[in-house]
């Protein structure tokens, strides 16, 4: 039997690793360029950190979000949002930050995997979001939404 959660998360994982792979791709002519390789130094110095980017993408894309809900004639770019906010996510999923105390063995196993399914659950609901706007559905979608406040409370708490 195919839970339909998983179908959507399947879509969803197979959507960002293409547009990461495409990211990749399209850049790698680029990289020899002397303005590029200034920029990447510079950057690199600011030490550039994947997860707090990706946190903040989800943050403002949130704000924004709550704005578009009881705006129906948004319900495009709030739909097109869902999905930028999707890849931040799954931006985050693959960088899981250091825990506070040293662990190790099964404790770090656990941290990590606590932290990526946390993300995840964040993407489907995002998806879930998505498909409420979509359809119309003003309560899921404000439901969905208090949902995501949830996951962002719950995930502050456990890692910050």
């Amino acid at each position: 039997m195919i839970d339909l959660h998983s179908s959507r998360l399947a879509a969803v994982l197979v959507a960002g690793l293409g547009c990461i792979a495409f990211a990749i791709h399209s850049t790698a002519g680029i990289a020899a360029s002397p303005l590029v390789q200034e920029g990447q130094e510079a950057a690199e110095e600011e030490e550039h950190d994947p997860l707090h980017e990706s946190m903040e993408v989800l943050q403002g894309g949130m704000k924004r979000l709550r704005k578009m809900l009881s705006k129906p004639e948004q319900k495009t770019d709030a739909v097109k949002l869902c999905g930028e906010l999707q890849a931040a996510a799954l931006v985050g999923f693959n960088h899981v930050p250091a825990p506070e105390e040293a662990l190790e063995g099964d404790a770090l196993v656990d941290f990590s995997a606590d932290f990526r399914k946390r993300m995840l659950a964040v993407c489907i609901t995002l998806v879930d979001l998505e498909v409420a706007l979509q359809k119309e559905d003003k309560d899921a979608a404000k439901a969905l939404y208090k949902a995501l406040g949830k996951h962002k409370k719950d995930g502050h708490d456990a890692y910050l």
